[in-house]
């Protein structure tokens, strides 16, 4: 996405800014990060929990769409490397989804504890999705850019998820 390597002007207040600030200095890509919660507040002003589900929404939303992308992939190669690489990206990209849902349950349900426990059982299983492209035989990565979205909105939301669990206890 062209847009997202230019970081937008706050549209957020203060404190807002400050939340957005603190979570994505946290994460490998700030303006990812900054665009990501800018592009997706309904207003000018939002707490911490506000903030975490935008990145819970915005996981689950880019995991729902990655598997999918992947789904369609799979049913069209014919080279077993191929194959076998996005089956691990199908299976991982299942979980991480299946982890979102959870973590919106919990979410709604105010069950932060829970919601984060959900989350934190993404990054290893998306990883697979990474690594699997590095084992040869090699075949090309056609999604490589959406792995690292979701690496990133993943460390998004369990860096909200952890800064909420902190302020509520």
């Amino acid at each position: 996405m062209a847009a997202s390597a230019f970081i937008h002007p706050a549209l957020s207040d203060e404190s807002t800014q400050q939340l957005i600030d603190k979570t994505c200095r946290s994460v490998e890509e700030y303006a990812f990060c900054s665009n990501t919660f800018n592009q997706n507040m309904k207003g000018s002003s939002a707490n911490i929990t506000a903030l975490t589900q935008i990145t819970i929404d915005q996981a689950l939303n880019n995991s729902t769409n990655t598997h999918s992308f992947i789904f369609g992939l799979l049913s069209n190669t014919t080279d077993p490397a191929e194959k076998n690489a996005l089956t691990t990206c199908e299976n991982a990209y299942r979980l991480v989804t299946s982890n979102f849902n959870e973590a919106t349950m919990h979410f709604f349900e105010g069950d932060y504890g829970s919601m984060l426990d959900s989350e934190r059982r993404s990054p290893r299983a998306q990883e697979s999705c990474i690594t699997i492209f590095s084992t040869p035989p090699t075949p090309p990565n056609p999604v490589a850019d959406r792995n690292r979205q979701m690496r990133i909105l993943i460390a998004m939301a369990v860096v909200t998820g952890m800064e909420l669990t902190t302020k509520l206890s």
